[in-house]
């Protein structure tokens, strides 16, 4: 199932040129795989257009002041949260992800009131689109969604986290990813 684009009353919002963004969050996802850590990224973007945080995977590095670290929660999505603190105008705030949000990121972000989550890649086995009632609940009502925007991304975004989708999901998981992106998983073992 994929998520409804949901239009709500938002303050005005320059139209934005998603594959760049999303390109940035891919780079990102890339250093988060060469640090060790899962291969995904995430930029916050304001209403001007301008990146105002950038996050990545970092589950296999340690915490510091500036970033959040050597936890399961150390998501990219996490990662700008924390930089971010206190949210001003978050209606106004595009997050932009190189995978789709795991539902604890992806709860986060409605719950953090984000105006729109913008993802390169679906995430067949453990992706927040299908799974939250994005429609069903006041606080993610407001928050529109834009899945896989351009198909040449999504597929560079696929073929990046297949290894990692192989490594850490359950058969049925794995099967669920060869079945979505079966070209970018064909060499994977």
């Amino acid at each position: 199932m994929t998520p409804k684009t949901r239009n709500t009353e938002r303050p005005a919002r320059q139209a934005q040129p998603h594959a760049a963004y999303l390109r940035e969050a891919l780079a990102l996802a890339r250093e988060a795989q060469q640090a060790g850590s899962s291969p995904v990224g995430a930029v916050l973007v304001d209403a001007q257009g301008t990146v105002i945080f950038r996050g990545r995977n970092r589950v296999g590095e340690p915490q510091t002041s500036r970033h959040v670290g050597g936890a399961s929660v150390s998501h990219a999505e996490m990662d700008v949260f924390f930089q971010a603190g206190k949210l001003k105008n978050p209606q106004s705030l595009t997050l932009y992800t190189s995978l789709e949000p795991c539902l604890m990121c992806g709860g986060a972000s409605a719950l953090l009131q984000i105006g729109r989550i913008v993802w390169a890649t679906a995430d067949a086995w453990g992706g927040s689109g299908r799974l939250i009632a994005w429609d069903g609940h006041p606080a993610m009502q407001t928050t529109e969604v834009v899945a896989c925007p351009d198909s040449e991304l999504e597929r560079e975004g696929a073929a990046l986290f297949a290894p990692e989708a192989k490594k850490a999901f359950p058969d049925e998981g794995w099967a669920l990813w060869r079945e979505r992106y079966p070209n970018e998983t064909a060499d994977v073992e």
